[in-house]
C-alpha cells in the first residue's frame, strides 16, 4: 500500500484540523498504509489525541525544556521579543506566521526536500504552497484545504492559486469549496470529508449549551454571549448552565463580556477537554456560532452525541452539514436575537427536538471511517 506522510503545524495542540487529520492517518495506519507525521511544531510530550501506534510521529522544533532543545527555544524567544530572523519563504498572509523564524523555516524546507514518501499531504495553506515548491518530483503531493477560498484574503488566494497549479491534487471539505477552487485551477479538486469516529455514549443529559473551539473571532463566542444576555431570563427560569470550552486569544475579551452582562452565573469558560464527546452527549444544546467554519466538526461530534445543534447559515461548513429545523437549526449569519430566540424555543420545548437528534444521528453515517476512506483510496489511486 502507499506510503503517506502528514505535514501539520501542531499534532500536540488540540484543534479541529488537528482531530480531523488525527482520525484521518488513523484509519490509513489501520487499513496498512505507512503513515508518517511530521508536526513542525512540540510542546507536549505526546500527540494531543490518541495516534495509532503504527504512526511514525517526527517534530521538526521542541518547545519542551531540554537541553536538546535550547538552539530552538533561544530562536523562539529572540524572534518573538526582537523580530530577528523574520522567514523568507512562509507566505506573509499566514495566520501563524509569529510562531515561525528563519531556524524554523530552514528545518521545515529541509525536510520538505527530503521526503521519502509516496504521497505527501500537506495540511495548511502555507504548507500547501511550500509543498509545490519544495517537495521532490518524484513524490505525489497533495494540498488539504480546510477553509473555504472566499475566507481568505484576496492577496493570499492568488498567491495560493499560483502555488496550487503545482500541486498534483487538492482536496476540501464540501462539494461548494470544490466548485469555488475548481474554477480557479487545473489542479484536481476532491471532497474528503472530516470523519467521525467516536461511539455513542449513553449518559445523563444535564441542562447545558456546550460551545468548543479555539477561542479566537472568527469562531464567534462573543455572539454566542450575547445571544445568552438576550435569552438570560428563560436560561435562569429554566435553570440552564453555558459552558464554553477552549483557549485563545479572545479569552480575556469574552471574560470581560461575561461581567459586563453580569451572566457569571450562567456561562463558565473552561479549559480545553480531551473528553468532548461525553462533555457533548451530557449536553441539550451545541451552539457553533463561528463567522467562519470550513467545516465544523464539534457539529458532527455533537449529532453522534444527540445534542441538538445550532449554528450560522452563511459559512460553508455548517451549511454543509445542518438543514434547517430537519437536522438542527441554521439561523441567519451572526444574528445574535435569532439565535437567542432558538435557544428559547428549544428550553421551554424540549420535545419537539427529539426528530432533531434522530436525523442528526442519520446525518453522521454519511461520514464514517469507511464511508471518508472510500473517498480518499480511490482519490489516491486516481
Amino acid at each position: 500500500m502507499k506510503s503517506i506522510t502528514i505535514l501539520m503545524h501542531n499534532i500536540f495542540a488540540m484543534g479541529g484540523t488537528v482531530k480531523a487529520v488525527t482520525n484521518l492517518a488513523n484509519q490509513l495506519a489501520e487499513r496498512g498504509h505507512p503513515v508518517h507525521i511530521i508536526s513542525i511544531f512540540q510542546g507536549a510530550q505526546h500527540p494531543y489525541f490518541t495516534i495509532h501506534p503504527n504512526i511514525k510521529v517526527t517534530s521538526l522544533v521542541k518547545y519542551r525544556l531540554r537541553p536538546q532543545n535550547i538552539t530552538s527555544i533561544l530562536y523562539n524567544r529572540l524572534h518573538k521579543y526582537f523580530g530577528l530572523g523574520q522567514p523568507r519563504y512562509i507566505s506573509q498572509h499566514e495566520p501563524g506566521r509569529k510562531q515561525f523564524n528563519r531556524h524554523v523555516e530552514r528545518r521545515l524546507i529541509k525536510a520538505l526536500q527530503h521526503i521519502d514518501t509516496d504521497v505527501l499531504i500537506s495540511t495548511r495553506a502555507s504548507f500547501n504552497i511550500l509543498t509545490a515548491r519544495y517537495a521532490p518530483r518524484s513524490v505525489e503531493k497533495i494540498g488539504m484545504e480546510h477553509m473555504n477560498l472566499a475566507a481568505y484574503p484576496d492577496a493570499y488566494q492568488r498567491e495560493m492559486l499560483v502555488a496550487y497549479q503545482n500541486l498534483d491534487k487538492l482536496t476540501v471539505l464540501t462539494s461548494k469549496d470544490q466548485a469555488a477552487y475548481q474554477a480557479e485551477l487545473n489542479t484536481p479538486v476532491y471532497v474528503i470529508p472530516n470523519m467521525i469516529d467516536e461511539p455513542r455514549l449513553d449518559v445523563q443529559r444535564q441542562k447545558v449549551i456546550v460551545a468548543a473551539g479555539r477561542i479566537e473571532y472568527e469562531k464567534g463566542f462573543d455572539l454566542l454571549i450575547e445571544s445568552v444576555n438576550e435569552a438570560q431570563e428563560a436560561l435562569r427560569e429554566h435553570d440552564y448552565q453555558v459552558y464554553i470550552y477552549g483557549n485563545g486569544q479572545e479569552r480575556a475579551h469574552l471574560n470581560d463580556l461575561i461581567h459586563q452582562y453580569q451572566l457569571s452565573d450562567l456561562i463558565q469558560l473552561r479549559e480545553p477537554t480531551s473528553q468532548l464527546a461525553h462533555v457533548l452527549a451530557s449536553s441539550q444544546i451545541t451552539v457553533v456560532p463561528s463567522r467562519n467554519e470550513g467545516f465544523g466538526m464539534v457539529i458532527l461530534e455533537a449529532m453522534n452525541q444527540g445534542s441538538v445543534v445550532l449554528s450560522y447559515d452563511g459559512t460553508t461548513g455548517p451549511a454543509s452539514l445542518i438543514n434547517h429545523k430537519e437536522n438542527g437549526y441554521l439561523l441567519p449569519h451572526a444574528d445574535t436575537r435569532a439565535l437567542a430566540r432558538q435557544l428559547e424555543a428549544i428550553i421551554q420545548h424540549p420535545e419537539q427536538c427529539d426528530s432533531i437528534r434522530e436525523h442528526g444521528f442519520n446525518t453522521v453515517e454519511k461520514f464514517t471511517p469507511d464511508q471518508v476512506y472510500k473517498l480518499f483510496s480511490q482519490m489516491i489511486e486516481d
